[in-house]
């Protein structure tokens, strides 16, 4: 029966199971949003995270009392998207006592960029909000993306949604930021596995011989940065493999966190989702004994199970957090004596147990089952322009006919995009970008009779790209145009029937630009859409509005990425072939412009 369910279909029947066999849990389908029900007795910090389904009981699961508000869930393996988050952060905000929202994100392009677009377009509805972005992987440290999110992301979900709940009416949501990124700068994790895991509805795919395993995979099916022929016993795995990687970093005597013999330390072995408690348990004694004998390690607090998988993959992680290098920092600051202390704090979240072990190594049916699923969606599906500051008139007589040649050259340039990213991608850039234009095209009309001001229609725009365009074009152009729209907020909200002007369209290019170099590490030079755009919004602001220099420079930019190597999105994964074919994005970005152009 599960063979013939759609991925998709799959995910909504294991929420909706999830929420009939868990008190105080409920379930929003259309967002698929877990959220617990709550009675809080003062002002907390809402703390909410989520990502691709199949990794299970991460991220649901840990919602509960003094953990997770709530829980959003994307498809397998793919973030959920910007309007699922945005809406569980409108959820949270309901409640009068939450004076703030943090969401604790895995470092995965697609989470990053999504729930990144989520905290820009709640901030410009007035709501306090905030990201945490989580990484400790050591076997992955791309100075590009850093590291992926694996285990560890369980243990700052619990430690500083403690914080946030017991502290949150005492201090910030910086101070909860700063907590996140403490845990996150003290903590790493390393994992291997046997084979990959099997994904519902998909066929199981897998270059390992019965022969190997894999050292360093991630929890998306991704492969590893080593393959073990013969497959080692589990002693010299741990001790050879994955606690050599821990203390040193691969061909270096530095490691990313130091830890000595004189700190207390916190062990996590996780199980991926195919192991047998009985293995992970002797996994457990395994690791203590070798961390005493070789580092004279002794963890004070050990925790082991299952935390974060990959749906069935046979295979399992380590994972250490420097207590003391942390309370260093906490102690005199929020008056925490140590992270233990939160991490103890009792919580109903279905899989969490605060009942782990501080070490000394020495010495209710009818009504979950049928209940509409959407009564809470009630308040939350509103109108958020309505709820927008109205900045900026514009003349869409001349506004309408520059972005309607804008987005007609581009139409016409899908071929040749087309061609390029079939080159060096996986050939939909076009598409991809003519999706956006079509929708842009669609609600022109729309827009100008309701005569929206500057603010207004970038908000409209940001929605229109990310649900026409989707995937990480459409999230990186409307983290842009949020970002458009907060320097427009900010810099010209006391004089909001000024008319759109070069000097205005300057200034509020410069800030999305500001606001998407906080999403991507991507700059100018790295043969992306950035090499293009970067240029012109800085022509643009430097010439004061001279669009044709801009159009020069951005052309410039974008015949550049021919001469350099891809460092980012899928053109990065074909080495020296992205030399010397043109970036499809930075193509897109100029033909735009040359559109808009030619009616300036």
């Amino acid at each position: 029966m599960v063979k013939s369910l759609e991925v998709d279909e799959s995910v909504i029947l294991s929420l909706r199971g999830f929420v009939a066999s868990h008190e105080n849990i409920k379930l929003i389908k259309a967002d698929r949003i877990i959220y617990r029900v709550l009675n809080p007795k003062k002002q907390y910090i809402a703390v909410i995270s989520g990502g691709g389904s199949g990794h299970e009981p991460l991220h649901a699961g840990f919602v509960g009392n003094n953990l997770l508000t709530a829980a959003v869930c994307g498809d397998v393996f793919a973030s959920p998207s910007t309007k699922q988050i945005l809406n569980a952060v409108k959820l949270a905000n309901k409640d009068p006592y939450c004076k703030a929202v943090l969401l604790v994100v895995k470092n995965y392009t697609g989470d990053v960029l999504h729930f990144g677009l989520a905290s820009e377009r709640a901030r410009s509805l007035g709501i306090d909000c905030e990201t945490v972005v989580i990484g400790e992987d050591v076997s992955v440290n791309s100075k590009f993306v850093g590291r992926r999110a694996l285990a560890g992301t369980a243990l700052a979900h619990k430690i500083i949604a403690a914080f946030a709940s017991t502290k949150g009416d005492e201090y910030s949501l910086d101070d909860a930021v700063a907590v996140g990124e403490i845990v996150n700068k003290n903590m790493i994790t390393i994992g291997a596995a046997l084979d990959h895991c099997k994904v519902p509805g998909r066929k199981f795919e897998s270059s390992l011989k019965e022969s190997q395993m894999e050292l360093g995979l991630g929890i998306h099916n991704e492969p590893g940065v080593e393959t073990l022929e013969p497959i080692p016993s589990v002693e010299e795995l741990i001790e050879e493999k994955m606690l050599t990687r821990l203390f040193k970093q691969s061909g270096t005597d530095k490691s990313f966190v130091d830890i000595n013999s004189t700190e207390e330390v916190l062990l996590l072995v996780n199980n991926l989702g195919g192991l047998s408690n009985f293995a992970i348990s002797s996994i457990v004694y395994t690791t203590l004994n070798l961390l005493k004998k070789n580092y004279n390690v002794k963890p004070k607090v050990v925790l082991a199970g299952t935390y974060v998988t990959a749906f069935n993959s046979p295979g399992f992680s380590l994972t250490l957090l420097n207590i003391s290098k942390c309370d260093e920092r906490l102690k005199n600051k929020y008056g925490i004596d140590s992270i233990t202390e939160l991490l103890a704090l009792e919580t109903d979240a279905p899989a969490w147990s605060s009942a782990f072990k501080v070490f000394k190594f020495e010495s209710e049916y009818e009504d979950i089952l049928f209940s509409n699923d959407d009564a809470d969606l009630e308040g939350i599906e509103v109108n958020d322009v309505a709820q927008l500051k109205k900045v900026g008139k514009i003349d869409y007589s001349r506004f309408t006919k520059i972005l309607t040649s804008a987005c007609e050259t581009l139409k016409k340039a899908e071929p040749h995009i087309t061609h390029l990213d079939s080159q060096v991608g996986d050939g939909d850039c076009g598409y991809t970008l003519v999706n956006g234009c079509d929708a842009i095209l669609k609600n022109l009309s729309k827009w100008e009779s309701q005569q929206l001001y500057f603010s207004e229609l970038l908000h409209q725009l940001s929605e229109v790209i990310e649900n026409s365009m989707g995937g990480t074009q459409g999230g990186l152009y409307s983290i842009f145009i949020s970002g458009c729209l907060s320097g427009v907020l900010q810099k010209f909200a006391e004089d909001q029937d000024r008319e759109l002007d070069s000097e205005y369209l300057a200034e509020s290019l410069s800030y999305g630009l500001e606001t998407l170099f906080k999403y991507t590490k991507a700059r100018a030079g790295d043969s992306t859409m950035i090499d293009s755009l970067e240029p012109f919004i800085k022509t643009f602001a430097e010439t004061k509005g001279n669009f044709s220099e801009a159009f020069e420079a951005a052309q410039n930019g974008m015949n550049n990425t021919k001469e350099s190597k891809a460092k980012f999105g899928r053109a990065s994964y074909v080495g020296d072939s992205s030399e010397s074919v043109a970036d499809p994005g930075s193509v897109g970005v100029v033909e735009f412009l040359k559109g808009a152009l030619k009616e300036i």
